[in-house]
């Protein structure tokens, strides 16, 4: 996706870029929790990867891959209930024979939880990986 904005502020290899939402914005989940404070409600501040070396207040094309917002979307909302519900599994088909005595229903929720926090952990630690290579980050396409 293809879109356009307005460079704000300049880091070492990115850029933070005001840009208006568009119509792909009207059928995100995520779009109320796009923005950065202060901003109008149809605007959005987007880091984006600088290769080109552009400067504040210029007008750039920014790509956003559609398989990027994909993966994001996987990570973020399939991996931590496949876990969770992994843990549950495990909990009542493996600990409870384990665990004799302990209320299986228990077990079984005490482990998806575990599974939920271990997702949730690796998942931070895969966003801290993407984003020292840059490879969720959209990335500037040229100046306008």
């Amino acid at each position: 996706m293809e879109e356009y904005g307005i460079v704000v502020e300049k880091k070492e290899r990115t850029a933070v870029i005001k840009a208006e939402r568009t119509t792909s914005c009207d059928n995100c989940a995520s779009k109320k929790s796009c923005h950065s404070g202060g901003g109008a409600d149809n605007e959005i501040l987007v880091e984006a990867e600088d290769l080109l070396g552009t400067k504040v207040g210029d007008r750039v094309a920014f790509s956003v891959s559609a398989g990027s917002v994909l993966k994001a979307g996987v990570l973020l909302y399939l991996v931590p209930i496949a876990f969770f519900i992994g843990g549950v599994v495990l909990g009542q088909t493996v600990l409870t024979g384990v665990l004799p005595g302990y209320n299986a229903d228990l077990v079984a929720g005490a482990t998806g939880v575990i599974f939920l926090a271990l997702a949730f952990i690796g998942l931070k630690g895969y966003g801290a990986l993407s984003e020292r290579k840059g490879s969720l980050r959209p990335k500037i396409l040229r100046v306008e």
